[in-house]
């Protein structure tokens, strides 16, 4: 995977390490590329929802290193701006923005992380692919379709594809003894 976010010059752990500085000092290149913010955005969510797991579970079971490293890598790759999707009227959306707008949806739902996003053109149907991990006190069913409204809610508002199929599905859940199934 190219280490360049969107072409600012900066890697995933030059985003992290900005983050942990309050995004500070000031880095232009980083402020106003949208990849790098859609990326600081996600990282910022993750963190919350980490915060909310460790504030559950007690620190007794830690995840492994390497699935912080694997979700950063799927959330850089996903919000870098991808193929257009062209629309009536000349409207073209990219992957990107619409990946970013489906995990911040997603995101947004108390309980879930969204981990993929991928979307497929069926005919004139889109189709959108979501796969979540739930916190275990919560019901996945409920937690599934509250993400699968929240999307279509963010969709139907701000792009051209408010009559995409949503699929989601939940891939991981996270128990409260620490474990993860």
């Amino acid at each position: 995977m190219n280490d360049d976010i969107g072409g600012s010059g900066y890697s995933l752990d030059d985003l992290s390490a900005y983050l942990d500085r309050g995004r500070t000092p000031a880095i232009a290149a980083i402020d106003r590329n949208p990849e790098c913010q859609a990326l600081l955005d996600a990282m910022t969510r993750f963190g919350a929802l980490s915060h909310e797991l460790v504030d559950r579970d007690g620190a007794e079971q830690p995840p492994s290193p390497g699935w912080l490293d694997g979700l950063l890598d799927t959330v850089a790759q996903e919000v870098r701006a991808g193929r257009d999707l062209p629309y009536t009227e000349g409207l073209v959306v990219t992957e990107g923005a619409v990946r970013t707008l489906v995990r911040e949806a997603g995101d947004a739902v108390p309980g879930a992380l969204v981990g993929s996003t991928r979307i497929r053109e069926e005919g004139e149907l889109t189709r959108i692919e979501i796969e979540i991990s739930v916190l275990g006190d919560r019901p996945l069913v409920a937690v599934g379709d509250q993400v699968r409204g929240a999307v279509a809610d963010a969709l139907r508002r701000h792009t051209p594809l408010g009559d995409a199929a949503i699929d989601v599905t939940v891939v991981d859940v996270h128990l409260s003894d620490g474990a993860e199934r």
